[in-house]
């Protein structure tokens, strides 16, 4: 790990900045075409300081967040109760269990290794419960496709997230 940043456990007091940073890094990736109605609805009520302070009450839920001199640079939430997209063959012969959510870093804190902790923290948490570690990834988002596939991961299958009237091809993903 960097002796620059820190990875630890997201707390209350981190709310707001986790907003901010969630809105920043997904309107940064997925708003290429700009603002609609539906992604402003979309992050006002879903990237908001009461979601993740919920998000952090959720048991089955990890926040875990990097910080460097106060700032926070990136998060990854982990759902360890959540295969709902997978169906039931691939949940019962893989054994996933543990989805990696979300995970988020600032475009400037890219190539810091970031990324890479916040995924192996994530794999490490799904180890600990006996459990592969599995995620859902934009199918136009080929940088991310790119981290994962060279971090061994392949496409399972797919999944779409809705938006309005838009349906968004995903891949779901794992090692």
């Amino acid at each position: 790990m960097s002796a620059t940043w820190t990875l630890r456990p997201a707390v209350v007091s981190d709310a707001n900045r986790l907003a901010v940073l969630a809105a920043q890094v997904w309107t940064h990736t997925y708003c290429k075409q700009g603002i609609n109605q539906d992604i402003a609805a979309y992050v006002l009520s879903s990237l908001t300081p009461a979601a993740f302070l919920a998000t952090l009450n959720q048991p089955q839920l990890r926040l875990t967040v990097v910080e460097q001199g106060g700032f926070l640079l990136a998060y990854a939430l982990m759902d360890t109760a959540s295969s709902a997209a997978l169906n039931a063959t691939e949940r019962a012969q893989s054994a996933y269990g543990v989805e990696l959510a979300t995970l988020y870093v600032q475009a400037h804190a890219a190539g810091q290794g970031i990324g890479s902790a916040l995924l192996q923290h994530a794999e490490q948490l799904a180890a600990s419960r006996q459990a592969r570690l599995w995620l859902k990834v934009n199918a136009e988002n080929t940088q991310a496709i790119r981290f994962y596939e060279k971090h061994a991961y392949q496409r399972l299958g797919d999944w779409y997230f809705e938006l309005g009237e838009g349906r968004y091809l995903n891949y779901l993903m794992g090692q």
